[in-house]
């Protein structure tokens, strides 16, 4: 009987083991999967690649100002330029050009009021076919806002 006991005790000893084993190989497999997902996920540079139309509000500005964002691969890389409404950009070259973490950011220099060269520099969070954040002239001391949308 003592014999018996004894290799019971192994038998559920042996269970418990298969079990750990078992729920650790599930939330190995778990944790892999939801990595895998959060990276597709994540914005790629060909996701940003169309037109993209939105207004940008300055601070201290009646009115917005629309600019449209082309943007387009060139050997995996992202390219493009910005054009607005009022004619201080007329399909200038966009640079500083980054996308990391669904965050794209880049600059692009406008000719200002006095004919002078301001640099502007733009940061936005992209969700799928839009894009919201800020925008800067350091030139000038001036930030606002930012919103686009991609055209189907």
């Amino acid at each position: 009987m003592l014999t018996k006991c004894l290799e019971s005790e192994k038998i559920i000893e042996y269970k418990k083991e298969d079990i750990m084993k078992t729920k650790t190989r599930f939330a190995l497999i778990l944790a892999l999967g939801l990595c895998a997902t959060v990276n597709l996920l994540a914005q790629k540079p060909s996701d940003m690649v169309g037109t993209w139309v939105g207004n940008a509000m300055l601070e201290g500005m009646a009115e917005p100002n629309e600019f449209t964002l082309v943007l387009g691969l060139k050997e995996g890389v992202l390219s493009g330029h910005m054009t607005d409404q009022y004619g201080s950009m007329s399909e200038a070259p966009i640079s500083e050009i980054k996308l990391e973490d669904g965050i794209f950011s880049f600059s692009v220099f406008a000719i200002g009021p006095g004919g002078e060269e301001l640099k502007l520099i733009l940061e936005m969070n992209v969700d799928g076919d839009s894009m919201e954040g800020t925008l800067e002239i350091p030139d000038m001391g001036m930030t606002g806002t930012w919103e686009a949308t991609k055209q189907k």
